[in-house]
């Protein structure tokens, strides 16, 4: 596809104004982390572990995108920390499952309410302009998830 410099231009601004975005919400959230002790991914690590309870190493490396022995590693100082606990698998006994434990599942609440505290400060836009906001970036994902399907560079 070739692209006059009218689109390269708008294209390179939307990039930008996304990557901005970005930035300002990991500034804020990085405050929210800092504010509980934790890091962004332990956070994360807390909501899958939630949301898919008896999750396995393996596959919670799979769903945060890192490798077993980091995965592994975070997940050590979240035990030793008592937020999670690993269990004997009971349908083989070769795994090992995850588990929030009550600390874990105390300080996951924590961060979604100061997640929320401190990105509160967006309800400052109309409802109108909130639904514009949420139609457009699903409207964003299904264009790249589109582009990602048909285009076999990527796989």
């Amino acid at each position: 596809m070739n692209m006059d410099d009218q689109q390269q231009q708008r294209t390179l601004e939307i990039i930008r104004s996304a990557r901005e975005v970005k930035q300002a919400f990991h500034q804020v959230m990085s405050k929210a982390y800092q504010h509980l002790n934790i890091t962004p991914i332990q956070s994360f690590v807390l909501r899958k572990l939630s949301e898919k309870p008896g999750i396995t190493l393996s596959e919670l490396a799979e769903c945060i995108q890192l490798g077993k022995s980091t995965t592994s590693g975070i997940i050590d100082r979240m035990v030793r920390d008592q937020l999670v606990s690993r269990e004997q698998s009971s349908t083989d006994r070769r795994s090992v499952t995850l588990k929030l434990l009550d600390k874990g599942e105390l300080l996951l609440q924590r961060v979604r309410e100061n997640q929320v505290e401190r990105m509160s400060p967006l309800l400052q836009m109309s409802d109108d302009e909130i639904d514009s906001l949420l139609r457009i970036h699903q409207k964003i994902v299904r264009i790249l998830h589109q582009e990602l399907e048909e285009d076999s560079t990527y796989e």
